[in-house]
């Protein structure tokens, strides 16, 4: 008898940056990165399952050995921005030359071609929907850039929960971010603060809610499983005080929870999944 597989889809993603760079005086910071990725990655490989890599240019240049170790082991290499800048900063210009830079250090660090992109702090909204045009002539294939929801930071709630390409008939998948099912707050469903901070109950509820063809999109940083890192104001949070604090909440929970999530469901890199979407 054919064996279907009901699980749901898990594209698996990691959002890879040096927060330090985006912090004054941040290097003053234990440098914690590369053994947080490497511990992602043992905890991976004990999985066997390969995830997406979202990673700025400027983490690339100062980390190519990384890099090229995250390949090898079959993970997928998708840009993240140069600089972790986010579009609604820059023109449509800037935002060219900031993509162009980020594709070519990614390729000089591990000599993969690259299709996906994930704008910093999802801020691709309705007001900088102009990017899809850049991602399309630099050859993104698909963009996971979306947060379908208001929300604090950046959010396009007019944009729906469902794939979509853009513009239609052509040009760039997005797969926006997978939200928490209804009546639950619509909040990410497997995503860094959300991930450590709800209780992992809701986050296992809402994943039963989900058709075993829908995506459910995630993010981590690695950042998100250290709870020896030091304590300051992470950026782009406003100043606000309360969300800094949620950044610190539960890290030491993240891994273990990360890896729940994996083992209920059919895990995909971005890439994959998207290629499968396009021949349906």
């Amino acid at each position: 008898m054919l064996h279907v597989d009901s699980r749901p889809s898990l594209l698996l993603g990691i959002d890879l940056e040096d927060v330090r760079d985006q912090v004054p005086n941040g290097h003053q910071y234990q440098d914690r990165l590369e053994q947080n990725v490497l511990t992602l990655l043992e905890e991976l490989k004990r999985l066997n399952v390969k995830g997406t890599f979202f990673t700025v240019g400027t983490l690339a240049r100062g980390y190519p050995g990384l890099l090229q170790e995250i390949a090898y082991q079959g993970h997928e290499i998708a840009a993240h921005g140069d600089t972790h800048t986010q579009l609604t900063k820059m023109d449509r210009e800037r935002f060219s030359n900031d993509l162009v830079r980020n594709l070519e250090a990614l390729k000089t660090a591990q000599s993969g071609g690259v299709i996906g992109f994930r704008a910093p702090t999802f801020s691709l909204t309705n007001q900088t929907k102009w990017a899809y045009e850049v991602l399309s002539e630099n050859g993104i294939v698909y963009s996971s850039s979306v947060l379908p929801a208001r929300n604090p930071l950046f959010g396009w709630p007019e944009f729906g929960p469902e794939p979509r390409m853009i513009p239609a008939g052509g040009g760039v998948l997005e797969i926006p971010v997978t939200l928490h099912a209804r009546p639950l707050p619509q909040v990410p469903l497997a995503g860094g603060v959300y991930l450590r901070v709800l209780p992992f109950a809701l986050t296992s509820w809402s994943l039963t809610r989900k058709s075993a063809g829908e995506p459910i999109t995630t993010y981590i940083h690695p950042y998100d499983i250290d709870s020896g890192q030091e304590r300051f104001m992470h950026p782009d949070l406003n100043e606000s005080k309360v969300m800094n604090w949620l950044m610190y909440v539960n890290r030491d929970k993240a891994l273990d929870r990360l890896t729940r999530l994996i083992q209920k469901c059919r895990v995909w890199r971005y890439g994959d999944w998207a290629h499968q979407w396009s021949q349906l």
